[in-house]
């Protein structure tokens, strides 16, 4: 019984290897239909596209078919921020899990043109943007500072964009940041750091000072582990968070990691490769 179980399932997996080379070969010769479909299909055309995109892998990928990915990311995005506008459910105007899904695909690409587009859907669903980000150090810094320094920017957009910088400083790009973009994020852990802020922010903003080893911002630190009315003094002011949020600063203080972790290149593929297939 086993070894008739074990069979059907190598079959069963030799079946999809079979229909995924077969569909990346058929999408290798018509990648400009599948750009046309992803920005021009319906719901379900531009979700099959995707689907066919993610498969092709970013090798694979065209310039065409790159330029539409990062176009319908840009469009997502601007989807999301129109909801927030609006407060009314992003659902109400496209599949949140599309969204997350075509952020997922635009960030395994490697392309620098779509850094702009990545930083623009931090908060959008998609936890490998972040990573994607660091991934280009000193050339995306200064798109994920925007997005960190602005006062318009809803704070889940915020917290991603904080960790982000952290996996910067902790060394996850290329090479190491210039003096001065490592001073313009101490800047921005420091706007972070004091001022009202949301809960998960000021989390955040602790885990990216304490990385930056710098003597100010860690003091500011330590103020908040040690005083609650510094913390409340940020517009936290429900005891259990008080007291969560001063717990964090202990242990970053002490050197206590900080999560979420950067997850590499081949992490990513990993978690976006067919559950039979990893």
């Amino acid at each position: 019984m086993m070894k008739t179980r074990r069979l059907a399932l190598l079959l069963a997996n030799a079946l999809l290897v079979t229909v995924l080379c077969a569909t990346i070969g058929e999408a290798q010769q018509d990648q400009p239909a599948l750009a046309r479909q992803l920005l021009q299909g319906s719901r379900a055309e531009r979700s099959r596209a995707l689907d066919t995109a993610r498969a092709l892998g970013a090798r694979n990928t065209g310039p065409e078919l790159r330029a539409a990915l990062i176009t319908l990311l840009d469009r997502n995005n601007r989807t999301v921020a129109d909801a927030v506008t609006r407060k009314e459910p992003v659902a109400t105007f496209e599949d949140p899990e599309f969204i997350a899904h075509v952020a997922h695909v635009v960030s395994q690409l490697e392309d620098a043109q779509a850094i702009p587009a990545l930083a623009g859907a931090l908060g959008t669903g998609s936890t490998l943007v972040r990573d994607a980000l660091a991934d280009f150090g000193e050339r995306a810094a200064p798109a994920v500072l925007a997005v960190v320094t602005s006062p318009e920017r809803h704070y889940s957009a915020v917290d991603e964009g904080l960790i982000t910088l952290r996996f910067m400083v902790e060394g996850t790009g290329p090479r190491p940041l210039s003096a001065g973009t490592l001073d313009q994020i101490r800047s921005a852990a420091r706007q972070r750091l004091t001022g009202k802020q949301y809960f998960t922010t000021l989390w955040r903003a602790i885990d990216l000072a304490v990385a930056l080893n710098d003597p100010g911002l860690r003091q500011i630190v330590q103020a908040l582990a040690s005083d609650a009315t510094e913390v409340t003094a940020r517009g936290v002011t429900n005891p259990d968070l008080i007291a969560r949020t001063q717990q964090r600063a202990t242990q970053r203080l002490a050197g206590g990691p900080s999560t979420p972790r950067y997850r590499s290149p081949t992490e990513r593929s990993q978690r976006l490769a067919p559950r039979s297939m990893r």
